[in-house]
């Protein structure tokens, strides 16, 4: 997602260092961490309390060395998001990018819903349909191949319908397209 040709990785933390400024709440929570998307736009002091979570224990390990140290307010878990089993004392902000794409979304709202403060928000990337472009971007990773036949692309008005039901309403939303011609909706519900 980093390589310049796809630029996933720069916009998403354009996007969440955007959200961490906008809103100013105390704490966030990065849900699909992966390799930090976006940690390291956080700022010393910026937020009083850093939440990362995937289902990978290599993502969660990843982002416990590279971020551990400088975010000491940072607590990271190993966990499914669809699972009851996910449990922190809920933050102001979720971030959960690209995430919706590889979950049972309503089973992930519900496990949201619940670890989001009232009045707080979750913020998402949705990839959208792009016909002439393949849904995984073509990369020098192989291994990134593995993701074709799971992904399945969320429709933003399909997703917020979804939401509504478990209590987030729909605040913002925007479409970005990057220069290689994928375009992501962004949507920012509260809680």
């Amino acid at each position: 997602m980093a390589l310049p040709a796809i630029g996933q990785a720069q916009m998403l933390g354009d996007h969440f260092e955007r959200l961490i400024r906008r809103y100013r709440l105390g704490s966030v929570a990065v849900v699909g961490c992966a390799g930090g998307n976006g940690l390291e736009r956080i700022g010393a002091g910026e937020v009083s309390r850093v939440v990362a979570v995937d289902i990978n224990p290599q993502y969660v390990e990843a982002v416990t060395a590279r971020h551990g140290e400088r975010l000491t307010e940072l607590e990271v878990y190993c966990a499914d998001v669809q699972s009851d089993a996910l449990r922190f004392e809920p933050v102001d902000l979720i971030y959960a990018a690209l995430l919706f794409e590889y979950v049972d979304v309503p089973a992930a709202l519900k496990t949201l819903r619940r670890l989001c403060r009232p009045g707080g928000v979750l913020a998402t990337a949705l990839q959208l349909p792009n016909p002439d472009l393949s849904t995984v971007s073509q990369s020098p990773y192989r291994s990134l191949g593995a993701l074709a036949p799971v992904i399945r692309l969320v429709e933003p008005e399909d997703l917020c319908a979804q939401a509504d039901a478990v209590g987030f309403r729909r605040v913002e939303s925007e479409v970005v397209t990057l220069p290689s011609g994928k375009a992501f909706a962004l949507l920012s519900l509260r809680g």
